[in-house]
């Protein structure tokens, strides 16, 4: 069995999705951000604020790296986990680390891994990127670290969604 026979589950849920969320809610945070959220991730946010989808893990279709895994999607407004601390929501995560040089001011971060590395759509074209925080050095410049640190998986956030496979079924593949 390979990599390329695990397909994405047909019924793909998400769990643990904190309150619902509207349009002027995401006007507030483009308006904070000074940005425009894509149309996609846009529509996505007022279904899921925040959560776990089932399928939930990216495997590179190219082979280069091993599967990265979303830990949970990153809720625009409100986390009960966190009694709402606005620290944890994207508008803040985002200004946070594009504040810190840590991440292209084009790339929202909309989802995380285990490790603290995030799930990033480019607000100027659609794309979607894996963007590693724990590769950073000291030793390069700021731009040679983003560039270390970024890694392209796909075109749309729709695609992205797509083509998540769940976790388990790697695990049972390669006997977890």
């Amino acid at each position: 069995v390979e990599d390329e026979d695990i397909k994405p589950r047909a019924s793909n849920k998400f769990y643990d999705s904190e309150q619902a969320i509207n349009t002027a809610d995401l006007n507030e945070v483009e308006k904070l951000l000074k940005i425009k959220i894509p149309v996609q991730l846009r529509q996505f946010l007022l279904h899921h604020n925040g959560g776990m989808p089932e399928n939930n893990a990216w495997l590179d279709p190219e082979g280069e790296f091993e599967w990265v895994v979303i830990h949970e999607l990153i809720p625009v407004k409100y986390y009960k986990k966190f009694n709402n601390n606005k620290n944890y929501l994207m508008p803040f995560k985002a200004a946070d680390l594009w504040g810190r040089k840590l991440l292209p001011e084009t790339f929202l971060p909309f989802a995380i891994d285990a490790g603290g590395n995030y799930f990033c759509i480019d607000i100027n074209n659609g794309k979607i990127y894996y963007y590693t925080l724990d590769t950073w050095s000291d030793n390069l410049s700021l731009t040679d670290n983003q560039d270390k640190s970024t890694l392209f998986l796909c075109n749309s956030f729709n695609e992205f969604i797509s083509k998540l496979v769940c976790e388990d079924d790697l695990d049972d593949l390669y006997g977890l």
